[in-house]
């Protein structure tokens, strides 16, 4: 029975596999056995059933949440039924679910014993199955929006409580929650010079970072192929540069550099009257889903805990002052407002380790 006046698409793995095998999954004796299939592993008391995932099961997956995304982009609604097994799964939806309006993380849970009388009654799964895999299913990730027990619920029940809840407007954030944890910074490295070279020419990054021009692969090149090897030239003299690319999840999505404030100067003005021990970070990130989801701010104030502080007690940024955005994730990364310059027109902000 239908409960919602919007449509939505409801996919999990179970209809992608059925497509090549029955409703059992399992691979008869004459069909390759690269998915899932079922064995039966006999021991002293009974013949118990075990869920095998064939050497391609992984990349299937993956195949299908990439489709997931494309679908996303183009504004439908999904549910998406899936068993976290592991947590490569949800590493892979994160990017997916990044290009969403709202992700709402649902936790369907059923007593074991009910759920074991349930698949007596199915005709699509092998008694013991259940069982076998019960205790694996809950996984990943930590948190929630919702948890519906249907132990005792009829469906028409659970979707009415899963549906109100959405229509409460209730924010959604054990996704948002997810992936700001889930950043990690690896060095720039020439295998990312295309990503740049995507990233400095997108509408959102080239109005702050790219001069306002449209940069080639030679210009890529030209201005970081130093900082591979952890240095920037400033009067033709070799300046410490640590530059790096930000990950969130599997998904590289940006770039941070950080280095000596007094060691490049600024353009316009001069830095005084600020601590002797100075830092100063550039970051941007480049893959637009990931805007607006307080995930630059989390970069930020992990970047400077992580890294920074390793080699200064301060840190030092300066933001054109019609760049709101950033100088609001800045200011919720811990940067306070020091300096402000006419000409050039930027906010000068600091934080203290």
């Amino acid at each position: 029975m239908h409960q919602s006046e919007r449509p939505f698409l409801y996919y999990s793995i179970d209809h992608l596999v059925n497509f090549w095998i029955d409703e059992k999954f399992v691979a008869f004796e004459d069909e390759p056995k690269a998915w899932f299939f079922q064995q039966h592993l006999t021991n002293i008391i009974d013949t118990q059933p075990s869920h095998i995932e064939g050497p391609d099961v992984d990349q299937l997956r993956w195949d299908m949440i990439e489709a997931f995304t494309v679908l996303i982009k183009k504004g439908y609604d999904l549910i998406i039924d899936e068993v976290l097994l592991k947590k490569e799964i949800f590493q892979h939806y994160a990017h997916a679910l990044c290009h969403a309006q709202k992700v709402y993380l649902i936790k369907i849970i059923c007593d074991l014993i009910e759920s074991e009388r349930r698949e007596k009654l199915r005709e699509d799964r092998y008694v013991g199955l259940t069982r076998s895999i019960y205790e694996k299913v809950y996984l990943e990730p930590p948190s929630y929006d919702l948890e519906v027990d249907t132990t005792s619920n009829p469906v028409t029940q659970s979707a009415v409580q899963i549906l109100s809840f959405i229509r409460k407007n209730n924010s959604p954030l054990a996704f948002l929650n997810y992936v700001r944890g889930a950043i990690s910074f690896k060095p720039l490295a020439r295998e990312h010079f295309k990503l740049m070279h995507t990233w400095i020419n997108t509408p959102h990054v080239n109005k702050w970072w790219g001069d306002k021009k449209e940069w080639t692969m030679e210009d890529i090149e030209e201005k970081y192929a130093t900082r591979v090897e952890h240095y920037a030239l400033v009067n033709n003299n070799k300046m410490p540069m640590f530059s790096f690319i930000i990950y969130c999840a599997l998904t590289p999505i940006g770039y941070i550099q950080c280095y000596n404030a007094y060691e490049y100067p600024r353009e316009g003005y001069v830095l005084e009257n600020l601590p002797a021990s100075l830092g100063a970070i550039d970051v941007f990130i480049g893959e637009a889903a990931y805007l607006h989801k307080g995930i630059g701010t989390r970069s930020v104030a992990q970047f400077v805990h992580d890294i920074v502080w390793q080699y200064f007690n301060h840190c030092y940024v300066d933001v054109d002052v019609n760049n709101k955005i950033a100088i609001l994730t800045y200011q919720k990364a811990g940067f306070k407002q020091v300096k402000e310059y006419i000409k050039p027109a930027v906010i000068g902000m600091l934080m203290k380790k």
